[in-house]
């Protein structure tokens, strides 16, 4: 649990979470259905089936693409009721690298499996307190997450880049205010980071070379 806990403790900091509140999401009228797999008691074994062959597909594509694949505890709802008490309130969000939560939303996109398990794998390469210090921009996060798992569409679209681009957010916190009402959005914000990734492949740079730099240079990019 102690790896939960400061995972939890780097959400908080990051997402403004309140300690007080509970690091860690809750997981109420879920059920273990596999080794680290939580889902909802409401779900069908229909449901249960595609959640689980859409997580070894996800395991499969950031596998192949980054050379590794990170193992971190699921826990899914498949109803809105799931939802709202556990307050899982976005589609999917990843703890570090050893939680992933996804709501009944995300759970029936296969891309929002891809997308967290990249963020869980490329949080494996470096120190929990290297999420706080900048080691990994979130713009290098969420659009290494968008090329990989094809989530969402637009932004993965190159297509997307021969626009104008808003500015890259600058740290999660950022990137919430600006995704709200008052800001320009989440996909201006995914597309500008995934493009920004486009250009750090043009320099000739591979995915496969993310987890080696980040373990031997503590950053990226």
């Amino acid at each position: 649990m102690k790896r939960f806990w400061l995972a939890g403790v780097v959400a908080a900091i990051l997402f403004g979470m309140p300690v007080q509140a509970g690091l860690l999401p809750s997981r109420e009228g879920m059920t273990e259905v596999a080794p680290g797999l939580w889902i909802d008691r409401a779900a069908k074994p229909a449901a249960i089936a595609r959640i689980r062959r859409d997580i070894a597909a996800a395991e499969k594509v950031v596998g192949k693409a980054l050379g590794g694949v990170a193992r971190p505890e699921w826990l899914v709802c498949t109803t809105r009721a799931c939802d709202r008490r556990n307050n899982y309130t976005t589609r999917g969000m990843t703890y570090g690298y050893s939680l992933i939560t996804v709501n009944s939303k995300g759970a029936k996109s296969a891309g929002v499996f891809s997308h967290e398990l990249t963020h869980a794998t490329l949080h494996s390469a470096i120190p929990p307190l290297g999420l706080l210090t900048g080691a990994l921009p979130i713009w290098f996060d969420e659009g290494a997450a968008v090329l990989i798992s094809g989530e969402p569409a637009q932004a993965a679209d190159a297509a997307a880049c021969a626009g104008r681009q808003v500015p890259l957010p600058r740290n999660h916190r950022e990137f919430s205010r600006r995704s709200g009402v008052k800001g320009e959005g989440a996909l201006a914000l995914y597309v500008a980071s995934t493009c920004a990734v486009r250009g750090w492949l043009a320099q000739g740079n591979t995915l496969r070379d993310m987890l080696p730099q980040m373990q031997q240079k503590g950053r990226l990019p």
